[in-house]
């Protein structure tokens, strides 16, 4: 009995450290934006709510270099665009490698997860003569239609869909339904978990992407966040953190908020893909 209580207390005392060290550098981020440059460099501010905010956002409006608000928005359409779509294809691929049975489905899929295996950084070059041949350069088509196909995505909904009732599906083609329909009216609905745990991770890797779009993006108007941010620091002549801070938080909001509105199916979604 004490042993058991011991290991219970190890446990919790696990988590909650490893709770404060992935929440205090988010707290300090969104604290630091409210604190002058010498308060953060000097290291002696307090962790509360500082006076500098108000300053932070002047400085950030009227910063000349970088429009942040636009640089948000930008990605806020690219990432929900990419995202939309993403989904939706892996969701089809996933399907049809679960629950029909065609010829070198297998040796197909394996191919697919091979793919998983290559770095980003070797098809850069490849992928950057293609979208030039297509002339999608420096504009939002060359960084969303590479992320509508998502390998991971079809690895997760393939193995989602392995343990899709199969009786379900023939009493559906019983009552004459299409395949169609059977996939959008039955299984889609009943594959929300995992198609929201999709989602969080497609829409995080789009909106933090940052080599990318730093390759194809080459004018102001149409950087994504990440880009921005980067141009922001390295356009100050003496960096202002305060400043800086303050749009990283901004960039923070979205991905905080989609994940509170999504969480409740986030690790019921991700389980789902990987107990098969």
């Amino acid at each position: 009995m004490i042993r058991r209580m011991f290991a219970d207390l190890f446990l919790h005392a696990v988590v909650i450290l490893g709770f404060i060290a992935s929440v205090y550098p988010i707290y300090w981020m969104f604290i630091s934006s409210t604190h002058s440059t010498e308060q953060i460099l000097s290291g002696d501010h307090n962790l509360w709510i500082g006076s500098e905010l108000a300053a932070n956002f002047q400085a950030l409006i009227h910063n000349t270099d970088v429009n942040i608000f636009q640089a948000i928005g930008n990605s806020l359409f690219i990432a929900v665009f990419s995202t939309a779509i993403a989904v939706v294809l892996s969701a089809m691929a996933g399907y049809a490698f679960a629950i029909y049975r065609f010829r070198a489905s297998r040796t197909l899929f394996i191919v697919i997860m091979i793919s998983l295996m290559i770095p980003s950084q070797v098809t850069l070059v490849p992928l950057f003569i293609l979208m030039s041949h297509l002339h999608l350069i420096n504009t939002w088509w060359a960084i969303i239609l590479p992320a509508l196909v998502n390998v991971f995505g079809v690895f997760l909904m393939r193995q989602a869909f392995a343990g899709f009732p199969g009786e379900l599906l023939d009493a559906a083609r019983i009552d004459g339904l299409s395949e169609g329909r059977i996939f959008w009216q039955i299984v889609m609905p009943l594959m929300r978990p995992t198609l929201s745990a999709l989602a969080i991770i497609a829409f995080l890797a789009s909106w933090t992407n940052l080599l990318w779009p730093l390759v194809v993006l080459n004018t102001s108007s149409a950087y994504t966040i990440p880009v921005a941010l980067s141009t922001l620091e390295n356009s100050m002549t003496i960096p202002n953190y305060g400043e800086v801070m303050l749009a990283a938080s901004l960039a923070t909001v979205p991905m905080l908020v989609l994940f509170l509105f999504l969480r409740r199916n986030f690790v019921s979604g991700i389980m789902a893909g990987f107990n098969r």
